[in-house]
């Protein structure tokens, strides 16, 4: 318990020093947008690569991860049927609520998280490809077909997983690791330095973006036009709807009217309390009891990803929702990691 207080405290002061360099000056506003682009395209893919190739498959694939998988499925499956039935919202707000209370930032935090709490990121794996070659696809199919908006470039639009450098990346450490293939041996090595050098980089890159994020938040240009929001979240390929990575700038939003104040309510009490409790439930039904317990309720605190705030953008849906529930889920679940790894 101590080691993951004093980890997530070196977390917190690498974060605050990102915050601390765009709120003085040091490095210009949108600098976090750099490093995130640096680390979906270069560092986590590398670090994903080289995790993967030296990794146990049989523990990736394991119960735990299992759990992990179906605790995600289940949170999101529930959520849209109250935000559909009982919160009375419509299809496609449901799905835009559905996502921001069970689908989980598995790169830019999952992966610094489970390295710290497990020591290891490999199971952020199956939910990566969960999200990005599953529940992706399926909401964008969902969103088209409750908005009724044509898409010229559907095919580019449903195969932008396929061409995302994260699952690229899952899919080559596998093939390395199955294959038994000698990275050292190829070109004296340098391959493999190359990626491991890479792949060093990117957990403290990605919290440094994050605190840059923080800071900027109230620095931006205040405002795009709408066009402009969908250009640049949906026109530039697997760029604009990877996991977490470009920021969105959107016009101001409206405030929360009362059925949109409960319905973040209860995407935040979903995320936070009742996706760990399934994990919990599902995972002591599975068999897992105490450690074993802790990496797939670990996957189920993280916080909802920001790809929810840009597919809410990009279709015009419950856009106030998407961004809130990033922004409230973010700031709540370490109090819950800490009290999964206290009791686990």
């Amino acid at each position: 318990m101590a080691d993951v207080v004093g980890g997530l405290a070196v977390f917190a002061v690498v974060i605050a020093v990102g915050w601390v360099l765009v709120r003085t000056g040091a490095v210009p506003v949108g600098s976090d947008t750099v490093l995130t682009r640096l680390c979906f395209y270069a560092a986590t893919p590398a670090l994903l690569v080289t995790t993967l190739a030296a990794a146990d498959l049989a523990a990736v694939a394991s119960v735990g991860t299992a759990v992990a998988v179906w605790a995600e499925l289940l949170g999101i499956g529930t959520a849209w049927c109250l935000h559909r039935y009982i919160l009375r919202r419509s299809a496609a707000e449901s799905m835009i609520g559905a996502l921001a209370s069970g689908y989980v930032n598995a790169a830019n935090l999952g992966i610094p998280v489970l390295v710290l709490v497990l020591g290891d990121a490999t199971a952020v794996a199956p939910i990566l490809l969960l999200q990005l070659l599953v529940l992706t696809p399926v909401t964008f199919a969902v969103l088209d077909t409750a908005t009724r908006r044509g898409n010229p470039s559907r095919l580019a639009t449903y195969t932008i997983p396929l061409r995302n450098p994260l699952v690229l990346a899952v899919l080559a450490g596998v093939t390395i690791n199955l294959t038994e293939f000698n990275l050292d041996g190829v070109l004296r090595g340098y391959p493999a330095q190359v990626l491991d050098a890479l792949g060093r980089i990117a957990v403290p890159l990605m919290m440094l973006s994050l605190g840059m994020s923080l800071a900027a938040s109230r620095r931006r240009p205040p405002a795009v036009s709408e066009t402009a929001c969908r250009t640049r979240s949906g026109g530039r390929g697997a760029r604009g709807d990877a996991e977490a990575m470009d920021r969105v700038e959107i016009p101001p939003e409206p405030a929360h009217d009362a059925a949109g104040r409960r319905a973040l309510c209860w995407a935040v009490t979903w995320k936070l309390v009742v996706v760990p409790g399934l994990a919990v439930a599902l995972g002591l039904v599975a068999g897992l009891r105490d450690g074993a317990l802790l990496m797939p309720v670990t996957t189920a605190c993280l916080p909802t990803a920001q790809n929810v705030f840009m597919y809410a953008s990009r279709y015009g849906v419950a856009r106030p929702l998407a961004r809130d529930a990033v922004l409230l889920t973010t700031a709540g679940f370490v109090p819950v990691v800490l009290l999964a790894a206290a009791l686990l």
